[in-house]
């Protein structure tokens, strides 16, 4: 168990280590090009990426987990599995090609066309990418990774800077797509010192779908599910609508769903061994439940409070009206870490029919809870989804207390002192930045400090489980007077 806790937490560092830097990197970008482009720019690029992120689910077919997972795996394996998804890239980007026009029409954006059939062309690049980067996490290899993102995110956000300023517009974002794709794959495949061979085996592939064909079809409705908004947005409002919504969202997840699939995929092969073993998997389950909300709740909450003077400081007034869908957004975030786990406890114990299973209840709550809000328009679709974050933790947490018996309740009384902290901390900060009458800048920095102070202050008090466990961890490394 220590020689895993030690995989595990290098794991978790360096795959931290590659989020921050290449979040860090993107968020940078990110507000450079916001800063440039127009916010229907960004509502074009999120109707052409519902395609291909359906693409991506399809070609990866969930054959990458079912390799993660697999006690043993051979050359024949891997070999059988690059093959299989360079196949089914072919097939994903015909379909995507073929359909182009359509996209648009239903639109009603001519640029559509050539925007979706460019930037399909990612599908190819990530099917390459698959089986290297399993091969690397395999090993828990998390570094050589951390460097294949970061240099990726780095020079594809240098090139779309460079093209948005030279009058790219919209294409300047497809540069930094396609370059960060392409230059994530190419370290990788190098890192991973594994070159492919045309070896095929019907047996091997047949073996590791029967686990990844839940997967794959769960992967294809949580990606039309999570993009269902942005189709109805941008089918029923503007495109700058659709813009404002997707950058909201884009900022959300840069900080909750980025950190939180950094530790689930540094944490998954190591409690893939640990799947036999129902009481370890509940005891390590439940230590990285604890530290994620921890880290994340605190997080969100203020970037919620902070949401209009940082907002108003960075961008132009164009870019205000998607200040309250961050803020709902960040409720959202908050508690993601929850329902992203208990998925992965599904995934590490092998029910990918489970899985399949609590994607089909979630998203037709969610899904009904979308189309009853449309005629609340974009606010009330946003709204619609903290409310549905909410109610799927019902059938998330339903399995897990079966498999390894972590319910509902515990997982609430683990997350409820940090989430409370972070909750008052938000507040706080909310509170002062109504009083001050200072620069944006100046508001941020003085609401922020106060935030994190009262939420350190309060984790004290009220012994916040991932407070005490990091203090702990960190009192046994400090030397101790003698």
């Amino acid at each position: 168990m220590h020689s895993l806790n030690r995989k595990i937490g290098a794991g978790v560092f360096w795959n931290l280590a590659s989020t921050f830097l290449t979040r860090g990197a993107s968020t940078l970008f990110l507000l450079f090009l916001a800063r440039i482009l127009a916010p229907d720019a960004f509502g074009l690029i999120a109707m052409a990426t519902v395609v291909f992120e359906l693409a991506n689910a399809f070609v990866n077919s969930g054959l990458g987990a079912a390799l993660i997972r697999s006690k043993n795996v051979s050359n024949t394996d891997l070999n059988t599995i690059f093959l299989a998804n360079l196949g089914l890239s072919v097939v994903a980007y015909a379909i995507i090609f073929a359909s182009a026009p359509y996209i648009a029409l239903f639109y009603s954006q001519t640029e559509l066309v050539a925007l979706v059939q460019v930037t399909g062309l990612i599908v190819f690049i990530n099917a390459a990418k698959i089986v290297p980067t399993v091969v690397l996490s395999r090993k828990m290899d998390f570094k050589t990774q951390m460097k294949a993102n970061t240099t990726a995110a780095v020079v594809s956000g240098v090139l779309a800077v460079t093209t948005a300023y030279q009058g790219w517009g919209v294409w300047s974002l497809v540069v930094q797509m396609l370059s960060q794709a392409a230059i994530s794959t190419v370290i990788l495949g190098i890192g991973g010192n594994w070159r492919p061979s045309w070896q095929f085996s019907k047996e091997s592939f047949a073996r590791l779908f029967a686990f990844g064909r839940n997967l794959l079809a769960e992967s294809l409705l949580q990606v039309a599910f999570q993009n269902s908004y942005i189709l109805v947005i941008g089918r029923f409002f503007s495109a700058e609508l659709t813009g404002l919504y997707f950058f909201a969202k884009k900022i959300s997840n840069l900080i909750s769903k980025q950190l939180t699939g950094a530790v689930q995929q540094a944490t998954f092969p190591g409690l893939a061994t640990l799947q036999d073993d129902n009481a370890a998997l509940k005891y390590k389950y439940r230590q990285i439940m604890q530290l994620m909300i921890f880290l994340i709740a605190p997080v969100m909450m203020l970037l919620a409070a902070l949401a209009v003077p940082l907002i108003s400081f960075l961008f132009d007034q164009q870019w205000q009206e998607a200040t309250l869908f961050l803020q709902l957004l960040c409720i959202v975030g908050m508690i993601f870490p929850i329902h992203a786990l208990n998925i992965n406890l599904l995934n590490v114990k092998g029910r990918s029919d489970l899985v399949l299973r609590v994607g089909l209840i979630k998203k037709t709550v969610n899904l009904s809870l979308l189309f009853l809000a449309i005629p609340y328009g974009v606010l009330g679709i946003v709204a619609s989804q903290v409310i549905a974050a909410f109610l799927a933790l019902i059938p998330n947490t339903y399995f897990s207390v079966k498999l390894v018996g972590y319910s509902l309740r515990e997982q609430i009384n683990d997350v409820i002192k940090p989430i409370s902290a972070a909750i008052l901390s938000g507040t706080s900060a909310w509170l002062l930045v109504q009083l001050l009458t200072t620069h944006q800048i100046v508001t941020v920095l003085l609401s922020g400090l106060l935030g994190v102070g009262v939420y350190l202050a309060t984790s004290v008090v009220i012994r916040a489980e991932g407070f005490v466990m990091l203090w702990e961890r960190l009192s046994k490394r400090l030397p101790r007077a003698k």
